[in-house]
């Protein structure tokens, strides 16, 4: 596929995401956190451009480096910090898939991506390491392996000659985006096609259907940052109030009213906005228009 189609799949999937209102939680459109604005994320989808579109002409060599360059673009051209760190982990390898593929069929871009990953070396976890202090990303410091805050933890990665997907296959079982890329992008995929079919089978305008798949990972997983940031049992609240906002079938007052409860509590569930960004690019290559 040619790469400005998909670097420009990529870049509108992140501008989408952050502009749905509203997404419990999230930066978007109608409001911002205290040290991050809407405008610092338009800024950030605006200056990963160049390295989605380096990675879709890679074809599969290099993820861990076009990783760390995707978030020092994106600290260059705003002040907001960690504004797409987990969407490029996901954006990455994707784009790669894409530019390596003729066509964008589920099966063909799933296994590509999976491929890519799988093949992944040392040099890309050593990159992945590097990319951590630069987006000042919060990490599980009770977790003893490879500590991404530990410059010794790198010298380990190189004496046991240990990969990219070696390394996120030791914090899956904790975190989402992590679980996506060692287990073949499954909800990435899964919920590309649920924005697909709520806009074509429930006839949702664009904006609630990224809403409402949003909610419903919500309602399916609990958050691997709101988890790490604020402890089990509010990440089980969060999950469980999703779960009873889908079931109630997404009434707009009840969205709004835990949207303003989380943002006035600084609970952020950033990897399922991460997670809804990848799907959202691939619903766009797979002819999602605006």
């Amino acid at each position: 596929m040619d790469e400005d189609q998909v670097a420009r799949s990529a870049q509108l999937a992140l501008l989408l995401e952050v502009s749905a209102y509203p997404k419990p939680g999230n930066v978007d459109r109608t409001h911002d956190f205290i040290d991050t604005s809407y405008e610092q994320f338009l800024a950030s989808s605006v200056a990963v451009y160049p390295v989605l579109r380096e990675a879709a002409m890679r074809k599969g060599r290099g993820v861990g480096e076009l990783i760390r360059k995707g978030v020092e673009e994106s600290v260059k051209w705003q002040h907001g910090g960690n504004t797409h760190f987990g969407a490029l982990l996901l954006l990455i390898p994707l784009a790669m898939a894409a530019g390596a593929s003729d066509s964008c069929a589920t099966p063909v871009l799933k296994y590509r991506a999976s491929e890519i990953m799988r093949n992944t070396d040392v040099e890309d976890a050593i990159e992945l390491y590097r990319a951590f202090p630069v987006a000042k990303v919060r990490v599980r410091r009770d977790v003893a392996e490879l500590d991404v805050m530990n410059e010794a933890s790198l010298e380990e990665i190189r004496n046991k000659q240990l990969s990219l997907f070696d390394i996120l296959s030791i914090s899956a079982p904790y975190d989402l985006i992590s679980r996506e890329l060692v287990g073949g992008f499954e909800k990435s995929f899964r919920y590309a096609a649920l924005i697909a079919d709520f806009i074509r089978d429930k006839r949702l305008q664009l904006n609630d259907a990224i809403t409402h798949a949003y909610l419903n990972l919500l309602a399916e997983e609990e958050d691997t940052f709101v988890k790490m940031k604020f402890g089990a049992d509010k990440s089980r609240y969060v999950k469980e109030r999703a779960k009873g906002i889908v079931d109630r079938g997404y009434r707009r007052e009840e969205l709004e009213e835990f949207d303003h409860e989380l943002i006035k509590a600084g609970i952020n569930p950033g990897s399922s906005a991460d997670l809804i960004a990848a799907a959202l690019f691939i619903a766009i290559l797979q002819g999602l228009k605006v």
